[in-house]
This record gives C-alpha cells, structure tokens and sequence, in this order.
C-alpha cells in the first residue's frame, strides 16, 4: 500500500489486495487490482482534484459528486478552469463538456451549445457530478469560459425579466392578425415565435426550437404580446391539485401553481364566513378579540362543496386532492365521498374516460399542508401522473416537521384542547408552549419560558429532526405575528440551507384554534433525487 499524506487525511492506493483495501483507515482508498493504468491514474486524479476542490468522491472514486444549492454551476466552473480539468459535468438532463478548462460543448435536453449552457447555469437545484476524461465528440461552443458565463449571466437576467411578462411556459401561443399585424416590421427573431404561435406551439416549444438564447426568445415573445400580436392559451394540465383552506396558502402562490382551494367554513354565533373568501385574517383577528361574540366554530366544506369544486377541472384534467389531517377535521372523508359520488358525472364531464380522482390526507396543516400541496403542483407540471403524485406526496409526509409556538393558551382552552385553570397558570408563568404536528395530530413537545426563547427552542428543535447542512424547503406562518415571523425566519435561515421559503398567514380555521400571536415553520428536506422534481419551474 502507498500513502500520499494531505489535509484532508492520506490518499491510500492499495495495490493487490482487496482486504487490506477495507481496512485501510481513513481517507479515500484506491484499489487498483487488475486496473488498466489509465482507470488508475483517472481514480487518483479523481481524489486529489475533489480534495483540492472540497468536493467529494464517490465510493468508486468514479466522479466527483455535489449539490447545486451549495456550489452552483457558474461558481464550479471558473474552479474547474483554474485546474485546467478535462471531462464531463452532469446534471439533471443535461452536461457540460470540459477541455483543458474551458466548455466545448453543453446539452440540456435536446437542445446543445452555448444556448444549452445558458439554460443550464440557470440550474439552481439538484446534483452534479464531475467525470474526468476526454471531452468527447465535436467543439460545439466558439466562446472562452468567461465569455461565455458572461453571456448565460447576461441572458439569465433577460430571461427573468421575460419571465415576469409572461404566463406559464406550457401556455399556447396564439397568434392575432390585425391591422398592427401588417404594419409591422418584425425581426427574424419575432418571425420565428410568430411561425411557433401559427403552429400553436407553447411558449417552451418555440424557446426549445429557436437558436437565439432562452432569454432574448422569451423577451421577444413578451414584446409581441405587448403589442398586441400573439396572444395565450392556458395550459393544459393533466392533473389539477385541489386543497383547502387549512393550507393557509396566500391567493398569489396558490394562482400560480394552478391549486384550487375549497375554503373550511367559520361560525360567529350566528354570522357563518368562508374562510379566505368572507373573512380574509386581518378582520378575522379582530373579531376573535371580541369576547361578546364568544368562541368561533369551524367546520369542513360539504360534500356538496367538493363536488362543486370537483365539476371545475375534471373535464381536462385528473384530480389529487390533499387536505388537513383526518385526526383534526373531516375535509378528506368529505372528498373521498365526493369522489364516489360524482363518479358517473365526472365521467360524463371528461367525455373520454373516467378521470383519475386521489384524495390524500396530507397528515398536516397550515404550513406542513402548503408545502405539500405546492409540491404535488410541482409534480403535476412535470407531467407526473396523479397516482404518482399521491404516492410520492404520502411517501414524503413523515419528512414534513411542523412545529409551533402559541402566544397564549387561551385559545386552545376555548376550543376545548386544555382546561382553563392551566390556561391561565401557563399564561402567569409566561409559558410558551411548543406544539407539533405528529402523525395529524397536535401534541406537545416542549415549553419555554418567552417568546423569543421559544423560537429558538423551535429552530433547535427541528436541527434535531433535519439534517442542517443538506437543502431544506420551508413554510412559515404566523397569526397576525408579522414581527415574530420575521425573527423565526432569520433564525431559521441562520441555521439551515433553505433552498426555498414559503411564507403566510394563517387563516381563521386554523387562527380558531391558535389565536393571535401564534408562528411556526414547516421543515421539508428532498432527497437528492426530488429536488429538481419539487423545484420551481424554471
């Protein structure tokens, strides 16, 4: 065995025998038996490059493997250039192409060059991995390394402006012939979007099919449209996500994630609201304050409801509907009995089959519920079929970690959770007490002595739950507690890699019971392999 000794511990090339390979000691171990010197010299530079990089190997010293949130794609390349590295970087559906450190050829998908490149450096989620080798195959990209990374910043800032103007990228282009139309004097850039929108091609067809970047191409699309000249038809999606209120989804994420949400009802004496609808939080909070109309109740949309809501997408799309926990509410059996119901209608409604209907019941709510329900969306953008969907979303419930910090236990004594005696010894003491979702339901799980000390509790709390440094998607709400919001997410955001935020307040179903003052966080962490899945569309 020959050691190479460095920072990071020996590099142990073991030459002949595989037993003293497995008890080498620590540090990468090369087992070169039977290797050809080239696939032993690549393993070596394998474990020095990913030691000088920090990057590390995989357990075959194959390629070097990381995490796009941690080290993007703009900022490994310009390491890989200084090292002079040949080989191959991959990610997700596409790589990137590697001589001597600068990119000679790039594919995303089906589309290759220096527009490959740029769609790729946009990649903000996901793995990659470093193969080491000859770059293989033709020189597609005329432009340096940082020419190039210059024009994939540049037409990334394009493309998120562009982004800004326009819907969906799965919407159809239409094209609209008037006067405007003939006067006229278009680019060969605006002439091939107007080509893709007489073939009422998406958005994404006609940016796939141009060879100008993503971004001018969308940005040409939006200057048509602003003029008047290409109009868009809405997408069709083959599997519409239905929640409920409990979610507390603000309107703007659940609009833009095409989720539809079935408001939970609230009764004050005898004022009856629709939560979200009738009654938005602001209002809400202050009547809840006004001890003379008592205790509000609450109670689930109607089987009626549902089928309502139901009769609205099933004529083009599948059905995964995810609700509040079944141990907190009867929303899921009210769905579920909607489903069986309608069945003959909605087939009658699709006209070509009997559409696929999922109810799930998420095992959450508030927060734990949004994330999941945003998360189905997701998948139903990529197409997933909605048996998938709930699958993946069921298989993902134990990985939500709800936790909350209740201003005062008054509320959760009107509602019946605790006795008013120990409402009001928690409240002389200044508890705060710290509640969790667990398997659907609210159980305890510490108290902490002020608020402050409380979410910092909550954040340690939930380091227990979470691997800190792997990416991690969270959900923060809060009862008409703006400014306790806001410290919870600069703690949260000190202590872990948040790869995205959701934030919201929450609703009166859900403010019923909590009362004012209330803040939690929901914590998902994906694996590596549904990061890109759960990922924002680009």
């Amino acid at each position: 065995m020959v050691a190479a000794d460095g920072e990071a511990g020996p590099l142990r090339i073991v030459l002949d025998d595989a037993e003293e390979a497995a008890t080498a000691g620590p540090g990468p171990v090369v087992a070169v038996a039977g290797l050809a010197p080239e696939a032993i010299v690549r393993k070596v530079r394998t474990a020095l490059l990913g030691r000088e990089l920090g990057i590390p190997a995989d357990a075959r010293l194959e390629a070097l493997e990381g995490n796009l949130l941690a080290l993007p794609l703009l900022e490994l390349l310009p390491k890989l250039r200084r090292l002079v590295v040949s080989g191959r970087v991959l990610l997700g559906d596409g790589e990137v192409a590697l001589e001597e450190g600068e990119a000679v050829a790039a594919r995303a998908g089906s589309v290759r060059g220096a527009k490959a490149f740029g769609r790729l450096a946009r990649t903000t989620f996901g793995s990659f991995r470093v193969l080491l080798g000859p770059a293989g195959g033709p020189r597609e990209i005329a432009e340096d390394m940082l020419s190039l990374m210059a024009l994939a910043m540049e037409d990334q800032a394009r493309f998120t402006e562009a982004c800004g103007r326009l819907p969906d990228l799965a919407s159809r282009l239409r094209l609209v012939i008037g006067p405007a139309f003939f006067a006229t004097q278009f680019t060969p850039g605006q002439q091939g979007v107007l080509a893709g929108a007489h073939d009422g091609g998406t958005i994404g067809d006609v940016v796939d099919g141009a060879s100008e970047p993503d971004g001018v191409v969308l940005g040409a699309i939006a200057d048509l449209h602003g003029i008047g000249l290409v109009a868009f038809d809405e997408p069709e999606i083959k599997v519409r996500v239905v929640t409920d209120s409990t979610a507390d989804l603000p309107p703007d994420v659940a609009e833009k994630n095409r989720i539809h949400v079935v408001p939970l009802s609230v009764l004050f004496g005898k004022e009856f609201y629709k939560d979200g609808i009738d009654l938005r939080p602001a209002a809400f909070y202050e009547l809840l304050q006004d001890h003379k109309r008592g205790h509000p109740q609450t109670s689930p949309p109607t089987k009626g409801e549902f089928l309502a809501a139901y009769r609205q997408v099933v004529g083009r799309s599948d059905v995964v509907s995810v609700h509040i926990s079944e141990k907190m509410s009867k929303t899921a059996a009210h769905a579920r009995a909607a489903v069986k119901e309608g069945s003959d209608e909605f087939r009658t409604l699709r006209g070509d089959g009997t559409p696929a209907m999922e109810v799930v019941d998420s095992l959450q709510v508030s927060s734990g519920l949004a994330l999941l329900a945003v998360i189905a969306a997701r998948l139903a953008m990529r197409r997933l079929e909605a048996s998938e969907i709930r699958a993946r979303i069921e298989a993902m419930r134990p990985r939500i970690h709800l936790l909350f910090v209740v201003d005062t236990l008054e509320y959760l004594a009107r509602g019946g959770r605790i006795g008013q005696a120990q409402a009001w010894f928690g409240g002389l003491l200044g508890i705060k007490p710290i509640l969790g979702v667990v398997n659907g339901e609210v159980v305890p799980v510490d108290r902490v002595r002020g608020g402050a000390n409380a979410q910092a509790r909550l954040v340690a709390l939930l380091k227990e739950r979470v691997d800190a440094a792997r990416p991690v998607i969270v959900g923060i709400a809060h009862a008409a507690a703006p400014e306790w919001a806001a410290r919870l997410s600069g703690l949260l955001h000190g202590a872990f890699e948040i790869a995205e935020l959701l934030e919201s307040e929450i609703g009166p179903v859900v403010g019923t019971h909590v009362g004012p003052g209330c803040v939690g966080a929901a914590v998902f962490q994906p694996t590596e392999d549904e990061l890109a899945l759960v990922a924002p569309p680009a």
